[in-house]
């Protein structure tokens, strides 16, 4: 079992119970990106509180498989939590995708505003039924586009194969600009760009320099369309299954979560000016470039709305009473 340095120095103390009890925490991002480093600061925690008691194995790098497969077995129970990306979750709660609508928030002020006061209120019932716990939220970051040649509008996109996420929020957004949505799994990304199944991809910047997007991709267009919330959450029948003590261990632990504002926030100038040095081209969009981007809204939005279920458009009404009064 590998353990974190500090539950690690706990087994050393002595100090892990023979019959600690083990949970699987899987996450897409490497342990060297940002999200990774909170996570085993999380796992940390875990292991200081309970003096042992409880530990978190973390699987990074999906070696538990793809998040779009791990969120579900998560929900049934067979892993116990996740670090989890906008996409991953709305596979479980449709409407949580609508957060990631492009060009949905005026600032990430009024962005963590909106999660930290009215989320839980909006979602919680849903996640409920999807029979699983939210124990944060989790900064995720902005997506735009890496792509082999260079980008700066919407019509520079026409006929260009794109890779989207599986989420009707990126994948109508890029059909409404011109482009051929193939929606993938990030993991499936960057060998689709390498055979040229795709020509290009939308990708959080941060996540896409960290796992290589723009060593075959080297173009990269600060379109910044989405801005993404994910979420960590625990199975439900995992949750049902702790002590209380279990659970206030967890939960004291779990804001660390919140740190990832601050560091995606900040990682993402420093990984664009690495690209940069390496080889890649950083596309910053002028104000009427950006203009066009923006253009392509109302008729994104209606598309997204109509893909979704029936309370999706319900659910995005009180996603802008949130943004009005965060505003």
């Amino acid at each position: 079992m590998k353990l974190s340095a500090i539950a690690a120095a706990l087994v050393a103390a002595g100090s892990i119970a023979a019959e600690a009890k083990e949970l699987r925490l899987s996450a897409a991002p490497p342990p060297n990106s940002p999200w990774g480093a909170v996570t085993m600061k999380f796992v940390d925690k875990v292991a200081e509180l309970s003096g042992g008691e409880l530990v978190i194995e973390p699987y990074l790098g999906s070696k538990l498989g793809g998040e779009q497969d791990v969120v579900k077995q998560i929900a049934r129970g067979r892993i116990d939590m996740g670090v989890m990306s906008n996409t991953a979750v709305s596979l479980l709660v449709p409407e949580f995708g609508l957060l990631a609508s492009p060009y949905a928030f005026d600032d990430a002020a009024q962005f963590d505003c909106v999660a930290d006061n009215h989320l839980l209120k909006t979602f919680g019932a849903e996640f409920d039924a999807a029979k699983v716990k939210t124990l944060s939220w989790m900064e995720v970051g902005y997506q735009s586009i890496f792509s082999k040649d260079p980008l700066r509008v919407p019509g520079d996109l026409k006929g260009v194969k794109i890779r989207t996420a599986p989420a009707a929020t990126d994948t109508l957004f890029i059909q409404a600009a011109g482009g051929t949505p193939v929606p993938l799994a990030p993991s499936e990304a960057v060998p689709a760009l390498k055979t040229g199944q795709v020509d290009a991809a939308t990708q959080l910047s941060v996540f896409g320099i960290a796992t290589g997007y723009d060593k075959v991709a080297p173009q990269i267009t600060l379109t910044r369309h989405q801005h993404q919330v994910g979420a960590i959450i625990m199975s439900s029948r995992t949750w049902e299954g702790l002590t209380d003590q279990e659970k206030a261990w967890i939960e004291e632990a779990a804001p660390i979560f919140l740190e990832l504002r601050a560091a995606i926030r900040g990682a993402e100038g420093a990984l664009l000016k690495k690209a940069a040095s390496e080889g890649a081209t950083v596309i910053e969009l002028a104000p009427e470039e950006l203009d066009q981007w923006k253009a392509l809204v109302p008729a994104a939005q209606e598309a997204i709305l109509n893909e979704l279920d029936d309370t999706a458009k319900a659910k995005w009404d009180e996603i802008l009473a949130a943004k009005q009064a965060c505003s």
